[in-house]
Order: structure tokens, then C-alpha cells, then sequence
């Protein structure tokens, strides 16, 4: 009897105990927690969404900016059972201004967000045009439930003009919530180009209204009201004039174009050919418009002045010119044999020309692209040397221009070719790389740089952001040359200004109705190998399309003091005379048209009938 009485006496002490402890813990150490819940109970945080900043081309024309419209919320809570009916009829009011939508898809959209733990309004309808909500709004705004907010959604004016550069915006999903929190409420996040780059500075700042609210969710108070943050506008490099007649340059062409300021890396043009128009991407793609541009051959989706990998063939030779200059006994005026071939192990690495050069200094195997010239004097030294001075010189790295996704490319050597592959290094190797080919990779804005340091003396960092917000950005150039590096500059830029300006220079003819006094050097990369038996090269123009080489031409203007920078690959385009020559003299004409460069006034002598001839076939 005693044990069932200290039993129950137990349970009872134990239980009082339980109770005195729940009442010490809800009381005093959750207080704060359930203070904090009953203040949201009373107060309704609602975010101030900012609205994003324009992207503006350098004379502050659009490229990027906002339609301006409204989006159509709910407030929460409202598919619980008991507010269900109200649900519905606002659902219903909406679908007699809103037929293009129906009663299930609102209310699934709707639930898709709504939680006890949810405070804020829920969108049903996203994008009103301005106009549209303007004319609906009397009638709108009757109801005590829907609220009308003011809403930004993103536009391209320009189209596909320079999307390649300037990005998108998208929808943003759970990763890019994660990444960029404030795209929660903005809907949409930067996905490429600048829009994703300068994703952060773009978005703004939420700023923040604080309401106090009825047990029924009615507003009857404002406590607080700060500001968003917003129209952070950044201004570009761009001349969107400059850029259209790029455009249309490239019309029936595929490839990249990049005109840079050779002084400061600013970048007035540049071109990923075909484009693709921006606007599609807004608020979400289409199946079919994604497929199109995913299954198009020509590959729009890729931005090939950063991400386009190519071997450089002939544009390379400056830069293997200097590093030959520096490392083996010979001078800019030393003249060598330089025969149709040579032959090694068996094979013949032929030149260019089938009966060969003669003989060349490194003036003419520039002006000419004597191939056999690079293959004998790049043997004499280490690679690995010639590797060194072409890095120096930018290759193989990225520039740091103020994209996403930026590739490196490869400068082969014997290191290189050893740790990636696990391979030796062979003579042959030395042969084929001295004219760009072999393991060489490259992206159009790496040879633009390179061709500015040649330009200048300086390794300029491209970019096209000129200020954010009115903040001017300022990238100064990087000196990497040795003193005799700097020396010998002058003999490269000479060698380019006989290409171009020259008679008997390989893109002297194709540039010909150029306004401007140019510099500059073609190239043409072999996309397939040629069989030793094959006597005569198969033309360029009887081959298939994906087959044809690489055409290049890269320089800079004035030859006689340089300021800007051009550099055109045409993919598949056969030659780099042929098809980058006329290229670069249209666009060379538009910065002498625009106001940047100063016409030039060439001499009246006509060229031979030999000097066509010979252009005509020259790399």
C-alpha cells in the first residue's frame, strides 16, 4: 500500500515538474522567440524591389534597360480552407480581364508559394504592360485584396547587336537564389556577358517598408519606409554605331571581330558571329527558339572572341619573329636561303608559296609570310624559349577582359607537352608550331592584345565597362617586355605596316580600299592535314565548308602611330588575305568615318598585275 502510494505520489510530483519546467521555458527562455512571432503576427516586412540599372554604349545609348509594367499579387494565406472562397473570387475577378489565363493554372501557381510561414504578397499575374494596366486599373484597384506593383522587366533595344557582350537576364532558379539572394525578389538574375558579370552592381539594393497589419492581414499603418537602391547603370566602351556597321559587315559570315583602343584596352566593337537576339531570353525561352540556336551549327551560342579556341597559323609570326631575334644569332636584316621545303624525317614541311621564297630577312618574312624562314630559325634555339616570349606577350593566359568564362588557349613547348600529354617534344613539333599550327590554340581577343602590344610596347588589360554608376574604371597597361624586347618592336610594326601598305605585302591588295594608313598581318590556319602526295594544294573554295582553314588578319591604325586595333577571324574563310583583308579595311573605313582615325592619303602608284596575282594567293 505504501509503495503504490510513493508511486502515484512520484507521478504526481514529476508531472508538476514537467509542467513548472515547459512554463520556465516558454516563459523566459523562448520569450524572445515568441515576442519576435507576434510582432510578425502585427507587422508585415514588405521588400522594396529595386529596379535594375541600364547598360549604356560609351555616347549613353541603351543597350540594356527596363519596360516598365506592373505584376498582380495576392496576399498569403489564402488557400487555407477557411479563406479559400475569397481565393476564388478574386481569381475569378482576374480572369474576366486576364482571359489568356485560366482559374487552375492561377491558383496552382498560387499555392505554389503560399505557407503558414509565408508573409509576403504572391504574384498570380507576373508582367502587366504599362499601357494595359493603366486602362484596367480603375477597375482593379476596387478590390480590397489584389495589390498592383510597380514592376521593371528587362529590354534589349538592339536585339542580337553585340549580345555576345552585353548578356542576358533570365529567370532565376534555387542555385541562383543561393548565389545572388536578392534575385528572390528582382525574379531574375544576369546569366550572361556583362549582365551576369556585373550581376551584383546591376541588381541594387532592396529597400524595405514596414506595415502594421490586422489579424486579416490589412494594412492600417506605415512604421518605416527605406528606399531600394537602384539604377546602377554602367557605361560601356561600346559605340553601338561602331558595332552595327560590324553587324553588317559580318552579315554573311561567321567568326569574331574585336576593335580595341590599343592605349587602355578599351573595346569600342567587338563581334561573335551569328548572334543571337537577346530578347528572347526575357522572362524565359522558348523550347523552340532554344533549340534553333542549340542545334545551329555555326555555334551562336558561344562567344568566340573569348571562348573561341583557334590555331593562330600566320598571325603568330611577329611574335616568333621577336623571340628568334632574341635567342638565336641573327638580325632583323639577316638574310637566309628559304627554299620551296625542307624536308625532315622523310616529310616535307612545305611553304606557303609552291616555288618558295628565295630567300627572305625577317622584314619579308613578314611582309610575305615566308613560312620556310620561321621553320629553319625556330630550330637553332630551345622552344621552350620561343614558348616564354609568346606568354610575355599574352598568349596562353587569360587577358582579363570583364566577361565571364574567359579561356586560356594553349602555347605549345616541350614542358607543356610533356606534362599534358606525357610526350616528347620532336623537331616536327618546332616545325609546324613556328607558323601558328600543331597544338597552338588561341581566341581572337588574345591576338588582338598581343597585336596592341606590338602596336604600343604595353600588354593593355581589355574591357568594356567605362564607369559604374559614374565611377570611371581604370585598367593600366602591364610592361612585360625586356629592354631588347622593347627594342626590337619597331621591326615588327615595320613588317606589318609592308603587309598592308606595301606593294607585294599579302594583304596590300585586299586592303586596298582602305581609307586609312594600316598595319597589319594575315594568317591562314589549317583545319585538316595535307598529304604528302598531294602535289597541288586543293583551292580553299572547291573543299567542304567545315574543312576550309581559318582566315585571320590582325593590325593596328595609324601605321605611323598607332592607336587602334583590329582583329577579324573568319571561320572557314579560306585565306586571311582573301577573306579578312576586305573585312579589315571596311572596318577601318567606319573609324575614319566615325571621327576616330584621320583619313590617309595613300600614293597614286597602282600595283602590277604580279603584285594581284601574288595577293591574291598569299595567306
Amino acid at each position: 500500500m505504501n509503495t503504490r502510494i510513493i508511486l502515484v505520489f512520484s507521478i504526481f510530483i514529476l508531472f508538476w515538474l514537467l509542467l513548472l519546467i515547459r512554463i520556465f521555458d516558454i516563459s523566459i527562455l523562448e520569450h524572445n522567440n515568441f515576442e519576435e512571432q507576434a510582432k510578425k503576427n502585427m507587422l508585415r516586412e514588405e521588400p522594396i524591389v529595386p529596379i535594375r540599372g541600364q547598360i549604356l554604349d560609351r555616347n549613353g545609348l541603351p543597350l540594356a534597360t527596363n519596360t516598365i509594367g506592373f505584376s498582380i499579387s495576392l496576399p498569403p494565406r489564402l488557400s487555407l480552407r477557411t479563406n479559400l472562397p475569397l481565393l476564388e473570387q478574386e481569381i475569378q475577378k482576374l480572369l474576366a480581364f486576364f482571359p489568356e489565363y485560366s482559374k487552375e493554372e492561377l491558383i496552382k501557381k498560387y499555392r505554389q508559394k503560399d505557407s503558414p510561414y509565408n508573409h509576403e504578397f504572391i504574384s498570380v499575374i507576373d508582367f502587366v504592360e504599362h499601357d494595359e494596366i493603366l486602362r484596367l486599373y480603375p477597375k482593379l484597384s476596387q478590390s480590397d485584396t489584389l495589390r498592383i506593383i510597380p514592376l521593371a522587366r528587362r529590354f534589349y533595344p538592339n536585339n542580337a547587336t553585340a549580345s555576345h557582350i552585353i548578356g542576358y537576364v533570365s529567370r532565376a532558379n534555387t542555385q541562383d537564389i543561393e548565389r545572388q539572394p536578392i534575385a528572390k525578389y528582382t525574379g531574375n538574375i544576369g546569366k550572361e556577358g556583362l549582365e551576369r558579370q556585373y550581376d551584383t552592381f546591376l541588381q541594387g539594393e532592396l529597400g524595405e517598408r514596414v506595415v502594421k497589419v490586422t489579424a486579416l492581414n490589412q494594412e492600417v499603418g506605415v512604421l518605416s519606409h527605406k528606399e531600394a537602391v537602384e539604377n546602377r547603370n554602367l557605361t560601356t566602351t561600346l559605340d553601338i554605331n561602331l558595332q552595327r556597321i560590324m553587324d553588317s559587315i559580318f552579315a554573311d559570315k561567321n567568326g569574331a571581330a574585336i576593335i580595341m583602343d590599343a592605349n587602355n584596352g578599351e573595346i569600342l566593337a567587338a563581334g561573335s558571329y551569328p548572334e543571337y537576339d537577346l530578347n528572347h531570353f526575357v522572362g524565359g525561352i522558348s523550347y523552340e527558339n532554344w533549340n534553333s540556336l542549340r542545334d545551329n551549327p555555326y555555334k551562336p551560342l558561344i562567344n568566340k572572341f573569348i571562348n573561341g579556341l583557334y590555331p593562330p597559323g600566320s598571325v603568330i609570326k611577329m611574335g616568333m619573329g621577336l623571340a628568334l631575334l632574341e635567342y638565336t644569332e641573327i638580325n632583323e636584316n639577316t638574310e637566309i636561303k628559304t627554299p620551296p621545303f625542307i624536308e625532315l624525317g622523310g616529310r616535307k614541311f612545305r611553304d606557303w608559296k609552291k616555288e618558295g621564297h628565295g630567300s627572305a630577312d625577317l622584314y619579308k618574312a613578314l611582309k610575305r609570310s615566308v613560312d620556310v624562314y620561321f621553320y629553319i630559325l625556330a630550330q637553332r634555339t630551345d622552344f621552350e624559349n620561343i614558348a616564354n616570349v609568346l606568354r610575355k606577350m599574352g598568349l596562353g593566359a587569360k587577358t582579363g577582359v570583364d566577361l565571364p568564362n574567359e579561356f586560356i588557349g594553349i602555347v605549345p613547348s616541350p614542358s607543356f607537352k610533356k606534362e599534358r600529354y606525357k610526350q616528347d617534344w620532336y623537331t616536327g613539333d618546332t616545325i609546324v608550331s613556328s607558323i601558328g599550327q600543331g597544338l597552338f590554340l588561341t581566341t581572337p581577343l588574345q591576338i588582338a592584345n598581343y597585336t596592341a602590344l606590338i602596336a604600343k610596347g604595353k600588354l593593355p588589360i581589355p574591357h568594356f565597362v567605362k564607369n559604374m554608376g559614374g565611377n570611371p574604371i581604370d585598367k593600366t597597361p602591364k610592361d612585360v617586355l625586356n629592354h631588347f624586347e622593347k627594342s626590337k618592336l619597331p621591326v615588327l610594326r615595320e613588317g606589318m605596316r609592308q603587309v598592308c601598305s606595301q606593294s607585294g605585302g599579302t594583304a596590300n591588295y585586299a586592303t586596298r580600299d582602305s581609307k586609312a594608313y594600316l598595319a597589319c598581318k594575315t594568317g591562314t590556319a589549317q583545319v585538316v592535314g595535307i598529304s604528302q602526295e598531294d602535289k597541288t594544294r586543293i583551292k580553299e573554295a572547291d573543299m567542304d565548308y567545315f574543312h576550309r582553314s581559318q582566315a585571320w588578319i590582325t593590325g593596328f591604325l595609324p601605321a605611323d602611330n598607332p592607336h587602334y586595333v583590329i582583329t577579324v577571324m573568319v571561320e572557314h574563310g579560306g585565306s586571311g588575305s582573301g577573306a579578312g583583308g576586305p573585312v579589315l579595311a571596311k572596318l577601318s573605313n567606319a573609324l575614319v568615318d566615325l571621327g576616330y582615325v584621320k583619313p590617309y592619303k595613300k600614293d597614286s602608284k597602282t600595283l602590277s598585275p604580279n603584285d594581284i596575282s601574288f595577293e591574291l594567293e598569299a595567306q
